[in-house]
């Protein structure tokens, strides 16, 4: 390229030699001349045309701008958890208890502006093992029978879904929280509190702490809840933990307080290392009770999806939204 500039420098032609003194003359003999009278040819001629641009030009002015156009709003941003829960609890009479599993899947669209509670989807009520379900007939097939050392009795069979709405729903609560884990094990043992409860206090902090995990937080806060667990009394690591369909994670484990049915077992929460996102909570037998052998899960709740959406609540067809659900629970 410097090539081809220099190349036309080069054959630029001379520029032409200036002759002064002929131009003075020249320029005197064009002031001499006479001038020609004015003309409004072009002001009658292209007058009204410059008027209406003039017109056109102060309406451009004065008319108001129009309003930018209106953009769609953002879709809502959801906070989408689908869960599958079920427990084992005790029914029948004292002299010929068995085992029930009480299972159902929950889901919940929560946004700023309402909340969609799904509850017993798929629900049922059956007994746990052929053994179970071999007392049970032995019973007569009850559709209820009563809890063992409770007040209450269980409806054996389908469970009736609900879905509730909750306009305005509070604020999400972990939002706020630190994501230092000392500072944030400080605010969870302050909020844990001494509610008079029999639960120890490291255990109402670790079931803040697994709650905070499921929740609409940041990452560094999730794994901030996560290290708190490790740090409470009385915990243990359980390293790779297997879960019941193949996969694995890293849990933790704590001792829990004896329940109306179940007094030795421990909650244990497996997350996934590389999201951090929690994978299943669940109870965990530490020694044998009611027939059932050490290590059996008396309670879980998997977590099938924990995620950010702008897709609207898929909500189930025919389903009275706030109408009366009934629980598998009754009292007698």
């Amino acid at each position: 390229m410097e090539g081809l500039l220099k190349d036309l420098t080069q054959a630029k032609p001379p520029a032409p030699e200036v002759d002064r003194e002929r131009m003075e003359r020249d320029l005197a003999r064009i002031i001499a001349m006479p001038r020609p009278a004015k003309t409004r040819t072009s002001a009658r001629r292209f007058g009204p045309v410059l008027v209406a641009a003039a017109v056109i030009a102060l309406a451009v002015v004065l008319l108001p701008r129009p309003a930018p156009p209106v953009q769609p709003a953002a879709p809502a941003q959801q906070w989408h958890v689908l869960t599958q829960k079920w427990e084992l609890m005790i029914v029948g009479e004292p002299a010929n208890p068995y085992t029930v599993l009480l299972s159902a899947t929950d889901e919940r669209w929560a946004s700023a502006q309402r909340q969609f509670d799904v509850i017993q989807k798929n629900g049922a009520v059956e007994p746990f093992t052929r053994d179970d379900e071999a007392k049970w007939e032995t019973a007569g097939k009850p559709s209820t029978a009563p809890q063992l050392g409770g007040h209450g009795s269980v409806r054996i069979g389908p469970m009736q879904l609900g879905v509730r709405r909750i306009d305005a729903p509070e604020s999400n609560p972990f939002a706020g929280l630190p994501a230092d884990s000392a500072e944030l094990k400080k605010t969870l043992q302050t909020v844990a509190g001494d509610n008079g409860s029999k639960d120890s206090l490291d255990y109402r902090t670790a079931l803040l702490a697994m709650e905070m995990t499921t929740a609409n937080i940041r990452d560094d806060q999730r794994r901030a809840a996560f290290e708190v667990l490790k740090t409470l009394d009385g915990v243990r690591q359980l390293g790779e933990a297997k879960l019941r369909d193949g996969r694995s994670g890293v849990g933790v484990a704590i001792p829990a307080p004896p329940s109306f049915q179940f007094t030795s077992f421990e909650t244990q929460l497996v997350v996934n290392p590389e999201t951090g996102l929690p994978m299943v909570r669940r109870n965990i037998l530490t020694a044998p009770e009611h027939g059932l052998p050490v290590n059996t899960p008396i309670f879980e709740e998997e977590y099938l999806l924990l995620e950010r959406t702008t897709i609207d609540p898929i909500l189930p067809e025919g389903v009275t939204v706030n109408g009366a659900v009934e629980s598998p629970i009754i009292e007698r």
